[in-house]
């Protein structure tokens, strides 16, 4: 078969050809030098489409802002409101209401500080919350997160339960103020006087704020407001008849109506508004804009481009040029970045000078490298976290063969009225449970995990003197100066009595140590046993355990345990080394960083 090609598919495969082997520069040149000409044809034709689609984009775009803050706003109090409801039936402000007067005073003083930190906490849990308190009739007082001030009066407290009564919004507006409230009883349902009331102050500058953003640049305002309670906020200071004349058009639409748009003039000038009213909070936020700041510059716009375009084709190549040099530049440096990032350089960040798609590209570039720096920030604060809930289990897990034996030999003591080894076992088993159930802090002072380690050592050669001897030597003078995490050393020295000793009839021996090292700059916590020793090659398995324990593959109580957690409190090379001891078995040390401590609170 044989065909034949025109002079016209000659050209196009010609150009089509030299096309794609034009480089970047040439092709940004042909592309406006072919975009001038239709410019002429269709300017005014552009103009007009132009003005109408900018208008339709407007009020999609006033929709859509108005919507997305209203959603926000009514997302935002609906949390805070659920927060209220929560914070109502907790069960210090209700002990503190009702029982305060028959508490001792320390547990009254207790109750205080909890229901102001959960204040504290409330108020900081938006931030449209400047204030929140807890009046509490029962002792006379309001309690606010960091004070107190005098109770409400009596007419006060009527006034909040009316307009609990008749006001549908759950935001009510009083003394100048608005507040969310929290009435026990509920004066909707009961004509008694309140035991507590929980209100939290609106920030009145936050929601101007929220207003603001919302408003944006270039012109217009919006307003949130209720009529029914006779207040308005707006974005800033605005004119107030356009305010009125806003108020105004939406009061004029249908009481059923949520959402709606019009076009209002106000001193000859044309604003477009959009308004939408909130079924849960029963009040309506405004978006108004002058027409002018959306339309004005069309107008402008036809007479400016035949001007540019005389001068378009003059400057296309040296404009060409430009962009070409404005794309090739940033990408470089983006490439360069990226390869920094592969790498594992995450502390990388550019900038851009100009104020276009580049930064923006830039900016999420950062955003980026940072979330990522986060995401590894977060796993390991998750580790941390998961090893703080493994320890409360831990505290919560005793082990019932202990306490089975050690009763047992209390009793065993008490039948053969041996009343001096009774006092002492007694002593020292309460003093391992007070301990050990304490779980309001993660950290403790070296001197009282130490102590604690002692009463558990002490009860275990109780049951164990025939069979094996404990020796305790303390060197250390940090004890009460450090912190570490609690519960690490009492799980070594048990591990000792069950695996390394467990098989002792006779000449078991168990060594303590607590010395400061100054060439290692750490404190060395020792425990050593001579039980059966292990092999080389279980000692490099379990040395290659304690190497690897970050990874998340090892059983999660026990010896790997206290080392996970020294490991994530104090990084390496802290943590636990296993050797072989002296004795004959197993010696485990903890090496604990000299001058490095833990907050109780951490």
């Amino acid at each position: 078969m044989s065909f034949s090609l025109g002079l016209k598919d000659v050209f196009i495969i010609q150009i089509h050809s030299a096309m794609r082997r034009m480089t970047i520069f040439p092709k940004l040149v042909l592309t406006f030098l072919v975009a001038i000409v239709p410019l002429f044809v269709v300017s005014l034709q552009l103009n007009r489409m132009g003005a109408e689609s900018v208008r339709k984009e407007i009020w999609g775009s006033m929709e859509t802002r108005i919507r997305f803050n209203m959603g926000s706003l009514e997302s935002e109090m609906d949390r805070l409101l659920r927060l209220h409801k929560q914070y109502a039936l907790d069960e210090d402000v209700t002990k503190l209401s009702m029982m305060s007067s028959i508490l001792p005073y320390y547990e009254v003083m207790l109750l205080h500080k909890r229901v102001q930190n959960k204040l504290w906490i409330m108020e900081n849990a938006s931030l449209y919350i400047s204030e929140a308190r807890a009046y509490i009739p029962l002792i006379g007082k309001t309690l606010l997160s960091l004070s107190t001030e005098e109770g409400m009066t009596e007419e006060e407290e009527r006034e909040l339960q009316n307009l609990n009564r008749s006001q549908a919004s759950p935001v009510v507006y009083w003394q100048g103020k608005l507040l969310l409230n929290t009435i026990y009883p509920d004066p909707s349902t009961s004509a008694k006087p309140p035991i507590y009331i929980l209100q939290s102050e609106m920030d009145q500058r936050g929601l101007q704020s929220f207003l603001r953003n919302m408003t944006g640049v270039g012109g217009g305002g919006s307003l949130l407001f209720n009529d029914n309670q006779k207040w308005m906020l707006e974005s800033g200071p605005g004119s107030t008849t356009i305010n009125d004349q806003v108020r105004a058009f939406v009061k004029r639409q249908p009481v059923d109506q949520h959402f709606g748009q019009g076009k209002i003039t106000v001193d000859s000038r044309s604003y477009y508004v959009t308004f939408e009213r909130s079924g849960l909070l029963n009040m309506y936020l405004a978006l108004y804009m002058p027409e002018e700041q959306v339309l004005g510059p069309l107008d402008k716009y036809q007479t400016w481009f035949w001007i540019l375009s005389a001068l378009s084709l003059a400057v296309v190549i040296g404009f060409s040029y430009w962009i070409f040099r404005l794309i090739h530049s940033p990408l470089r440096s983006m490439v360069r970045a990226f390869r920094k990032v592969e790498k594992g350089d995450l502390t990388v960040a550019i900038a851009h000078r100009n104020y276009d798609e580049f930064q923006y590209l830039y900016r999420q570039f950062n955003i980026m490298v940072s979330r990522l720096q986060q995401s590894v920030q977060d796993v390991y604060e998750s580790k941390i976290m998961a090893q703080q809930s493994e320890l409360k289990q831990l505290q919560s897990q005793i082990n019932p063969h202990f306490l089975y034996n050690t009763y047992y030999m209390v009793h065993r003591m008490a039948g053969a009225h041996d009343v001096d080894n009774v006092a002492k076992a007694t002593k020292y088993l309460g003093d391992y449970f007070i301990y050990i159930t304490r779980n309001s802090s993660d950290a403790a002072l070296l001197e009282e995990e130490w102590n604690h380690t002692i009463a558990y050592l002490e009860i275990q050669q109780m049951r164990f003197q025939n069979r094996i001897e404990a020796s305790i030597s303390c060197q250390s003078t940090r004890l009460r100066s450090v912190r570490i995490p609690r519960l690490i050393l009492q799980p070594i020295v048990e591990n000792a009595y069950q695996h390394g000793l467990q098989s002792k009839k006779s000449g078991g021996m168990i060594a303590l140590s607590i010395q400061d090292s100054e060439e290692e700059e750490a404190i060395v916590i020792s425990v050593e046993e001579n039980g059966e020793g292990l092999s080389d090659e279980e000692l490099h398995r379990l040395q290659q355990k304690l190497e690897s324990v970050m990874e998340g593959s090892f059983e999660k109580t026990g010896m790997m345990n206290v080392h996970q957690r020294l490991r994530l409190k104090f990084g390496e090379p802290w943590g636990m080394r296993v050797s072989k001891s002296a004795l004959g078995g197993l010696k485990i040390a903890l090496y604990i960083p000299l001058g490095k401590s833990t907050n109780a609170e951490e």
